[in-house]
């Protein structure tokens, strides 16, 4: 199977559970049109009790998923997250904790993709968590190619609300921290 057939199967567990998600990071970048490769797929999910933990927990053990319950609770009282591995991509799912978590699940747009329905983050929600969260090279590369390649789509004053300043302003201070730490 594919990276997007597993998305998918997780995507229709999640919604069999009516749970609120929604894909974030790389694959989701790659839906809306960047061009990289990636092998995770990453997901945010809010679970309101240790009712739908174990809910979420067996639908996952149903798919065929090898996933430990010990790690997805862990990860639901450490607002984490927990990895499932799968023929050699990874399936991440965090816990909705965040500010900038609970506004990318309110917001999330859904695309259907073979026949389900996926929930995904709109480009400003990605695009903050990209530049505030994760801030990697890559990352940065990601945020930029969407803010140049999507301007006349992005809501540029939500994106300031979000990663509370100046985007261009805020790239930068990211990679001159990067350069000041790599050396260089």
């Amino acid at each position: 199977m594919s990276l997007i057939a597993y998305t998918v199967k997780v995507a229709k567990s999640l919604n069999g559970l009516n749970l609120r998600y929604a894909l974030v990071g790389g694959l989701a970048c790659v839906l809306i049109g960047v061009r990289r490769m990636t092998e995770d797929a990453d997901f945010i999910v809010e679970v309101e009790s240790f009712d739908y933990l174990e809910r979420l927990f067996l639908e996952l053990k149903e798919d065929g998923f090898d996933v430990s319950l010990e790690e997805v609770k862990d990860a639901y009282m450490n607002r984490g997250h927990f990895t499932i591995l799968v023929d050699g991509f990874r399936l991440d799912f965090k816990f909705a904790s965040s500010i900038l978590d609970f506004e990318t699940l309110k917001r999330a747009v859904e695309v259907e993709i073979e026949g389900e329905r996926l929930k995904i983050a709109r480009l400003e929600e990605n695009i903050a968590a990209k530049i505030v969260v994760l801030s990697s090279l890559k990352d940065i590369e990601d945020a930029l190619w969407l803010m140049i390649n999507h301007r006349d789509r992005i809501d540029w004053s939500r994106l300031q609300l979000l990663i509370n300043g100046d985007p261009k302003r805020v790239v930068e201070g990211i990679l001159s921290e990067i350069e000041r730490v790599s050396g260089g």
